[in-house]
């Protein structure tokens, strides 16, 4: 057992055990795109939301990926991961040609979820070129 399933499962039985988490744990994955898109529609389209939403729909996103990792439903977790990677590169992007100046909040915000995209992303095909040996 390697410790990418070992702390799923003591994720997993924490949301579980907890009197509110274990109600919401099987909208996981709905949660997790419902909160990248309102982050998605504030940073990228304008859509103005306020602080507290934004901050509220952040932390949402956040427990949206730790449930989905609990479940182990690496699918979603890493194209969650990769979505909010690409939202960091266009507020990179829109910072670098838009107004000239170099963003490291968002050059390092897409570097380090897209890493971890990627890593979920490899360690989903090892294990589907492992299941066809």
């Amino acid at each position: 057992m390697n410790a990418y399933v070992n702390i799923s499962r003591e994720l997993r039985s924490l949301f579980s055990t907890n009197r509110i988490l274990r109600y919401i744990f099987p909208l996981d994955v709905i949660i997790m795109f419902a909160s990248l898109i309102l982050i998605f529609l504030n940073n990228t389209v304008g859509v103005n939301i306020g602080g507290f939403l934004r901050a509220l729909t952040y932390w949402t996103f956040i427990l949206g990926l730790l449930m989905t990792y609990a479940s182990l439903k690496e699918r979603p977790l890493y194209i969650g991961l990769f979505g909010y990677g690409a939202i960091h590169l266009i507020n990179f992007m829109k910072s670098l040609f838009g107004g000239g100046y170099f963003s490291c909040p968002g050059f390092f915000g897409f570097a380090v979820y897209a890493g971890l995209g990627y890593l979920v992303l490899r360690k989903v095909l090892a294990g589907a070129a492992a299941r066809t040996r």
